[in-house]
């Protein structure tokens, strides 16, 4: 049975499947920490204390998650040599390791080299690992496997940005990063090692003859053909890629930006932070729906939609200055990020296959990973000359109804392509 075939209920999910999708989740939630939306929270902290502008802190961010973009295309390849919890636990154990370092930031040299460790760690190395393991783990539940799983950095994404900005403001923001390291090594590094204790393709599986009871069709992982150096001479993934740059681009240097933004609609930025539970809402609603799609028509059918939502949203930061406008850019942003996991996480697999998904994913991710880098960057710049952000946000609108464009134009690319990719042609 193949990803585009009818998918089973969720009722036919094992006892330790929903524990591997609960490890994702786990996965999924540490990586809030190195996200764009955490450490923006941080903003206007650390501009007042290295004394950066909004362009200057914005292309340190970028060079540093550049940096970290460089490490994951290397090291995203680790996930298809060493087991799912090991590499977990290390990039957790890592990640808990900068915060700390970025709790006694005293000097720019390692305010940067903190940041790219932050992004590689938590947005980069985390993020990879958890879909990864969805997309190879699973079969004909891959679609709602990896949004579920993706719903950790939503609760992150709705949790985090207001209790941090409390925080901030009650203990400081040293302080902060301190406690973020203590959870990470005392709470999440056990769950991530409980939860991913028992995988299909460990030793006491293997020794116990049990059969991943959604693997792969025939029992093989797929797309053996498919390797790093393929994939890069494909112009179809070349094609792929600056569609799915937008998001991560755009929707990075709003929340990047968030204080100039607000300043410059005349918003309440606490209101504006209370308002990410909205975000995170849609994201949560829109990722279920787009799992189950994916795991009924192919993700490669709803790649020309997933855009369509931000480039509205571009528009109504653009064109609309109420606050009320405030809520509907969250739930347009929203509904593209909830799309995004499950519609792109999938589509890896289903054009690529899995055998070398893990190296696969890293070149994909590592190009997500600069583009929420070059976003602040190139936003921060254009501030800094008197461009901004509204006047922005027509040119990030035409970015993301392009790419959508070019989508519904490989619709027949993509078909051929998975058809040919089942074939082990």
């Amino acid at each position: 049975m193949t990803a585009q075939t009818k998918s089973p209920p969720l009722s036919e999910l094992t006892a330790r499947q929903v524990q591997w999708i609960a490890g994702g989740y786990a996965m999924a939630f540490a990586t809030i920490p190195g996200q764009t939306i955490f450490i923006a929270q941080f903003n206007t902290a650390i501009r007042t204390q290295f004394e950066l502008s909004h362009g200057a802190f914005g292309g340190i961010y970028t060079i540093a998650t550049l940096a970290s973009a460089v490490c994951l295309v290397w090291a995203g390849g680790l996930a298809d040599r060493i087991g799912a919890r090991a590499l977990a636990i290390a990039s957790a154990v890592g990640l808990g390791l900068v915060a700390l370092a970025m709790s006694v930031q005293n000097h720019i040299v390692t305010l940067v080299l903190t940041l790219a460790a932050l992004r590689f760690f938590g947005q980069g190395m985390l993020s990879h690992i958890a879909m990864t393991t969805m997309s190879r783990w699973f079969n004909r539940f891959r679609g709602r496997a990896i949004s579920l799983a993706g719903l950790g950095t939503a609760t992150g994404d709705a949790l985090t940005p207001f209790m941090i900005t409390l925080a901030i403001l009650t203990f400081g923001w040293r302080e902060v990063w301190f406690g973020t390291a203590l959870t990470l090594f005392l709470v999440i590094c056990p769950i991530i090692w409980f939860l991913l204790r028992d995988p299909p393709d460990g030793k006491r599986a293997v020794a116990r003859g049990q059969v991943n009871p959604d693997g792969e069709t025939g029992g093989s992982l797929t797309g053996s053909q498919w390797n790093r150096g393929r994939v890069l001479r494909d112009p179809l993934f070349f094609m792929i890629i600056p569609g799915i740059m937008a998001p991560p681009a755009i929707g990075t240097l709003y929340m990047f930006h968030q204080a100039h933004l607000v300043e410059l609609k005349g918003w309440d930025l606490t209101f504006f932070t209370a308002s990410y539970p909205l975000l995170a809402l849609t994201v949560v609603v829109t990722s279920l729906l787009a799992g189950a799609l994916v795991d009924r028509f192919g993700a490669w059918r709803l790649m020309p939609v997933f855009l369509l939502p931000e480039g509205i949203g571009c528009l109504v930061l653009g064109l609309i200055e109420p606050q009320w406008s405030n809520p509907l850019f969250f739930i347009l942003f929203g509904l593209t990020a909830g799309m995004m996991s499950p519609v792109v996480g999938a589509l890896w697999a289903e054009v690529y296959g899995t055998r070398h998904i893990g190296a696969i994913r890293a070149l994909a991710t590592a190009a997500l990973v600069a583009a929420s880098a070059l976003g602040p960057g190139i936003a921060g710049y254009l501030i800094d000359i008197g461009i901004d952000l509204d006047l922005q946000s027509f040119g990030y609108a035409a970015y993301c109804f392009g790419g959508a464009a070019l989508f519904f134009a490989l619709r027949v690319p993509f078909k051929r392509r998975i058809a040919e990719t089942a074939r082990g042609e």
